[in-house]
């Protein structure tokens, strides 16, 4: 039977804006919904799980499925998904005096980094986005999930670590992976599978313990843990500091346009601290939209979205 479940997340949350703010990382693929379904495995069966607003202040998220699971289930995915534990509104008291992040962060209220369903998928986006253009990364990643997960309807689950595991180097570069890649994602795929690293265990583990978990695995360098640990698990003062097209973006906000070099980037943001990584989003997606709302305003010959102020 259908199941649905309701629940209130922490502080102000709008995920329409959420959700074009993640769709403003990926290439652009038509309007925008206003709600967010993810497929995955409940129960060991292919799932679509719907997730949307009720309403706005106080915030209300609805999640349905049409196959029969607990409300406790639905709500804690939808939660997990959502970001629903994070309150904002501490973030945005540092921020209201700052001259740059203020506007930035009462243009973008309510916004909120949307996570993968699992951290094993997590951890595919990290591999597969090293050292490549968002773009590029998405596509190999679609082909990805393409070739070893399930359909369900116009979706797909993304594979398992065990189907993973199992496969032939020849076929994960087949999907666009490098040979390293491909060996990376072989690496950890076996580790989950095999019960050497317990996944479940690092949403309660310290952030020292996550880094030295992760970093166990062949792959998973600097940038990829802090990455996992900002997005994945919701550690919001993490800050994958070498990322050039961060510094690059972060430059044009609090560097008078100068990359700044990891360390800078650190000194930067640090008065959003703890939440740093949190900041370090919010500016990249101002940043993503006004590209985004620029190109639409050059197709359609209309004015492109004035920048927002630069120190």
């Amino acid at each position: 039977m259908p199941a649905s479940a309701i629940f209130t997340p922490n502080g102000p949350f709008d995920l329409p804006l959420s959700l074009k703010a993640a769709a403003s990382f990926l290439p652009p693929a038509g309007a925008i919904p206003r709600s967010l379904k993810i497929a995955v495995l409940l129960g060991g069966q292919p799932a679509v799980v719907e997730i949307r607003q009720m309403r706005k202040a106080p915030p209300v998220i609805e999640a349905s499925v049409a196959i029969s699971v607990s409300q406790d289930r639905l709500v804690e995915l939808a939660r997990w998904v959502t970001s629903g534990d994070l309150d904002l509104r501490p973030f945005y008291r540092i921020a209201a005096s700052h001259p740059v992040m203020g506007p930035i962060a009462k243009s973008l209220h309510g916004l909120k980094p949307l996570r993968p369903p699992s951290l094993f998928e997590m951890a595919l986006i990290a591999i597969t986005e090293q050292q490549l253009s968002l773009a590029a990364a998405f596509h190999i990643r679609t082909r990805l999930i393409k070739r070893f997960g399930r359909p369900i309807g116009d979706l797909w689950v993304s594979p398992t670590p065990d189907v993973l595991a199992k496969a032939s180097l020849r076929e994960l570069m087949s999907c666009g992976l490098s040979h390293r890649k491909a060996e990376y994602v072989r690496h950890f795929a076996r580790r989950v599978s095999n019960g050497e690293l317990a996944l479940e265990n690092l949403k309660h583990a310290t952030e020292a313990d996550v880094r030295d978990r992760l970093s166990a695995c062949h792959g998973l360098g600097p940038w990829s843990v802090q990455y996992i640990l900002f997005r994945g698990l919701g550690r919001f003062d993490c800050l994958p500091s070498d990322d050039v097209g961060l510094r690059r973006t972060i430059g044009r906000y609090l560097s008078r346009h100068h990359r700044p070099s990891p360390r800078q980037l650190e000194r930067a943001l640090s008065p959003f601290a703890p939440f740093r990584g949190l900041a370090a989003f919010y500016l990249a997606v101002d940043w993503r939209l006004q590209q985004r709302a620029s190109l639409a305003g050059a197709e359609t010959g209309d004015r492109p979205l004035a920048a927002s102020p630069i120190s």
